[in-house]
């Protein structure tokens, strides 16, 4: 894997809510990577609304990243399960690790209206699974995506019926709530269960963009381009990660402030 290594995630590509209708507004946040690491849900591979405007988007990624001599590899989240042969990448010897993070909850999204509606056949299938290894979880984390994929998702940007949609059906909200407040708890349980001698997890999946050193671990949640979230930018260099924050400006993205430097 080239350095410099950038990682982002939670591009969406496609989906009505992405701040992304054109790939080429990238190109001065990827400038000068040798390789672009996208952590899960780059495009809309599942939902059938957004799934061909998801692919000509993704592809056009790729495309406009070859012109450039960036390198890309892509790993799986729920939205887009089948990118990538792995679910995960190790850096600096396994002392820093970046997957996505749906498999951190078990049923990837708590909040999720199939999650709830479909509560007695995600847990059956648990059942049915072994989770013993790093591999087995993550191959779990891809058959639930596909089983709790929603049949249908509203185009509309009216926002009484945005927030009407997030609220309902009754309990996903506090769902929410309750993910957002356990996420970072629950990612270092994860890492600590699933990768012992890791010091470093990056995800994103929660769409809320933070930095979170403590004794037990560092972990950074690098946001999503869907608002009303931020998303942070991570650079991993001759033994240095650097986080910041991503800017976007006219019609624009660009690397902005940087929120910690670690030498690992």
């Amino acid at each position: 894997m080239r350095e410099p290594v950038l990682i982002l995630s939670d591009l969406h590509l496609g989906h009505k809510g992405s701040l992304i209708d054109d790939v080429a507004a990238l190109r001065p946040l990827i400038e000068g990577a040798g390789t672009l690491l996208l952590n899960g849900d780059t495009w809309q591979e599942l939902a059938r609304e957004f799934r061909a405007d998801g692919e000509r988007l993704w592809i056009e990624l790729q495309q406009m990243c070859a012109q450039m001599g960036i390198d890309v590899m892509a790993l799986p989240g729920n939205h887009d399960p089948g990118n990538g042969d792995c679910g995960y990448v190790e850096l600096a010897g396994g002392k820093i690790v970046i997957t996505h993070g749906d498999c951190v909850f078990a049923e990837g999204a708590p909040w999720s209206r199939m999650a709830i509606a479909k509560h007695k056949e995600w847990m059956a299938l648990w059942a049915q699974r072994a989770t013993e290894t790093i591999d087995e979880r993550l191959a779990l984390g891809r058959e639930l995506a596909r089983m709790l994929v929603a049949p249908s998702h509203g185009r509309s940007q009216n926002l009484f019926l945005r927030a009407w949609d997030a609220l309902m059906p009754p309990g996903r909200a506090l769902r929410m709530v309750l993910s957002w407040a356990t996420m970072v708890a629950e990612t270092r349980n994860f890492f600590q269960r699933y990768f012992p001698v890791a010091e470093v997890m990056i995800c994103g999946h929660f769409h809320r963009a933070g930095i979170w050193d403590e004794k037990q671990g560092l972990v950074i949640n690098t946001g999503s381009f869907m608002p009303p979230g931020a998303a942070y930018w991570c650079e991993w260099a001759s033994g240095n990660l650097r986080v910041g924050k991503i800017e976007h400006e006219g019609n624009m993205w660009q690397r902005g402030e940087v929120m910690g430097i670690w030498s690992i």
